[in-house]
C-alpha cells in the first residue's frame, strides 16, 4: 500500500547545516535547555545558528545568544522535519486554554498554495471555506491516502466533509474528545464518517488527559471512545511553558494524578501493557 513507509515525526529537535549556518527546528519547550546548552558550546562546523519551531514560538527569549537568531517562517523547515507533511491553513478559529496555536500562529487564514504532500498538519482544516477544502481534497485523492495529523474539529464536520474525505482511498481521520462536554458533537461526527463509508480502522481519536479532570474521568472518556471500535490516542497535558516532559504538576496532583496513573493510561492505550491496565487502577 502506498504510504506504508511514510516518515515518522521526530521526537527531538531537527538540525541541519547549510552554508555554515546551523538550523534547528524545536518542537517542544522541554527541548529548549538541551538545545541552548549545545549552542553555547559552539562548533567549527557552523558560524551562526537559526532556531525556530513551536517551542521558540512559545518561549522566544529562552535562547538569548548573540550568535543565534530566530526565524519562524523558514520555508525548508517542515520539509526537513517530515518531507511528506504540508500545511494548507495557518492558525485556528478556536482559543482553547490548553492549546498553543493561537499564541504561535495567530488567527485563522487559508494559504493560496502549499506543497503537494499527503500528511496535513493544519490545526483546523474544517474551518476553511468549502472552496479551499475541495482544493485540498482534490490534491489528496491522487495520493490514495492522507493523514489529517492534527485532527479534524468534530464540531465543524459536515456530511459534505465526510463524503469528500471518503473519496480519498485511505484517509486517516483523527478526531478529538478533549472534554466530555463535546461528547454529542463527537458522536455526530463519528456517525457522519461511518455513514460516508469510512472504515473504523481509518478513524482515531485524541483524548487530552490531565487538564482540569482527574484519572477516573480520563479512563472513562478513553473507554467510551474505544467502545466505538476505534483506537484512542491519549495526550498528556503539558503547561505551555514547561521545561520538563511528562511532569505531573501540583495542579494535576490535586486532580488525583500521579506519575503512576499517567503511565497506566499511556502504557495501556499505546502498548496494551496489562501491568498498567484499567483493572489495576481500580484496585488502587
Amino acid at each position: 500500500m502506498v504510504g506504508l513507509n511514510k516518515p515518522k515525526w521526530p521526537k527531538a529537535p531537527t538540525c541541519w547545516i547549510d552554508n555554515k549556518i546551523l538550523y534547528i527546528s524545536i518542537p517542544f519547550t522541554w527541548n529548549l535547555p538541551d538545545v541552548k546548552s549545545m549552542l553555547m558550546q559552539r562548533s567549527l562546523f557552523w558560524n551562526h545558528a537559526v532556531v525556530g519551531g513551536p517551542a521558540i514560538g512559545l518561549m522566544p527569549d529562552f535562547i538569548d545568544l548573540e550568535w543565534v537568531s530566530i526565524e519562524q517562517n523558514y520555508h525548508e523547515a517542515l520539509k526537513k522535519v517530515n518531507p511528506m507533511a504540508t500545511k494548507t491553513t495557518v492558525g485556528c478559529i478556536r482559543k482553547c486554554n490548553f492549546c498553543a496555536v493561537s499564541q504561535i500562529e495567530g488567527g485563522f487564514r487559508e494559504l493560496a498554495d502549499w506543497d503537494d504532500k499527503p500528511i496535513l498538519i493544519d490545526n483546523n482544516l474544517l474551518a476553511a471555506s468549502q472552496k479551499h477544502f475541495d482544493k485540498v481534497i482534490d490534491r489528496l485523492i491522487k495520493w490514495k491516502w492522507a493523514d489529517f495529523n492534527q485532527g479534524l474539529d468534530s464540531r465543524l464536520l459536515t456530511d459534505y466533509h465526510a463524503e469528500r474525505l471518503k473519496q480519498i482511498k485511505k484517509p486517516m481521520i483523527r478526531l478529538a474528545l478533549d472534554d466530555i462536554s463535546y461528547q454529542d458533537q463527537w458522536s455526530t461526527a463519528f456517525e457522519k464518517l461511518r455513514r460516508a463509508g469510512i472504515a473504523k480502522t481509518n478513524i482515531r481519536s485524541y483524548a487530552l488527559l490531565g487538564f482540569r479532570t482527574g484519572p477516573d474521568e480520563g479512563w472513562k472518556r478513553c473507554e467510551w471512545i474505544e467502545s466505538h471500535g476505534i483506537k484512542v490516542l491519549p495526550m498528556w497535558f503539558h503547561k505551555l511553558d514547561t521545561l520538563k516532559q511528562h511532569q505531573v504538576t501540583d495542579q494535576q496532583k490535586h486532580l488525583g494524578w500521579t506519575d503512576i496513573e499517567r503511565k497506566r493510561v499511556m502504557q495501556w492505550y499505546y502498548q496494551h501493557n496489562e501491568k498498567y491496565g484499567r483493572s489495576k487502577y481500580r484496585e488502587c
